[in-house]
């Protein structure tokens, strides 16, 4: 997994970092990816999430969050303030830090501005009121239009402007299967989840056949996963079904029968064979 991850860090022109207000730095000192992050020649934004979640903190302090004895780069942070100078003092380099907020969609169009260098990119950075100290390169006050010009710099287009996508119909059906499943439950089982599809119709114009057909395998690592997903007289598992299916059939435009399993694949996220099986890895 860790090799798709570090893959990307090369063939990317920006590289944006999303942590939120309130985690632990999610590296050690000798961890491989920070490290990389450190020397990279890209460009780098940090973006701090969950912003909107600060007035609902009340009893939380950085004190508290230091009892687990942790070092300074794993210490909480508990505010906009700290996230930005942790941040800092770990990616120096990076052009900007930006809190923002997914949910209410709070300073997102300044971060969006940012990469697509539209015009004023300054003007963007003074709506979100007085800059945090940390929230830009030591000695700059701002992100000019230059600088934000020279993130994503303009190239010739890697596909004609009438391809929709590189990706298969099977891909789409996975990907869809999946997202019903995070919406589904939510916390650690979508995690361990990958969406085999193994069987996949497509209709031919003029076909009497009028309902696509496809099969899919939900593959977890363990019999205690398996167990979740199908549920109590496979309740759950035909909740994922019916869900998958309304969401295929909007996608494709087309009557769907879903035939979807829930199968044990022991620890295939740490076997590098079944990784590139799935897609992780590139051969």
């Amino acid at each position: 997994m860790m090799e798709a991850v570090q893959g990307s860090l090369h063939s990317s022109e920006v590289i944006l970092v999303l942590t939120d207000v309130f985690s632990t730095v999610p590296f050690s000192e000798d961890d491989k990816i920070l490290q990389k992050l450190k020397r990279t020649k890209q460009n780098i934004v940090v973006v701090v999430n969950k912003i909107d979640l600060l007035d609902k903190v009340t009893n939380f302090t950085a004190s508290d969050a230091d009892d687990d004895g942790g070092d300074a780069l794993g210490t909480r942070t508990t505010s906009v303030p700290e996230a930005v100078a942790k941040w800092r003092s770990i990616l120096p380099n990076a052009v900007a830090i930006i809190p923002i907020s997914c949910k209410t969609g709070q300073n997102i169009p300044t971060l969006r501005k940012l990469l697509l260098a539209e015009p004023d990119v300054p003007a963007a950075f003074r709506s979100l009121g007085r800059p945090v100290p940390g929230t830009f390169r030591a000695g700059e006050s701002t992100v000019t239009d230059e600088m934000a010009r020279s993130l994503l710099p303009v190239s010739p287009p890697l596909y004609s402007f009438s391809t929709l996508t590189d990706r298969s119909e099977r891909f789409f059906a996975s990907e869809i299967i999946r997202a019903v499943l995070f919406g589904k439950f939510k916390k650690e089982v979508p995690y361990s989840c990958e969406v085999a599809v193994t069987g996949f119709t497509e209709l031919e114009p003029g076909s009497k056949e009028k309902v696509r057909r496809l099969s899919a395998s939900i593959m977890v690592e363990r019999e205690s996963q398996k167990g979740i997903l199908v549920g109590k007289g496979g309740v759950m598992v035909k909740e994922v079904g019916v869900g998958s299916r309304k969401r295929l059939e909007e996608f494709f435009q087309e009557r769907i029968h879903l035939d979807l399993s829930v199968k044990v694949d022991k620890d295939w996220r740490k076997e590098e064979r079944k990784l590139k099986r799935y897609g992780y890895i590139r051969e």
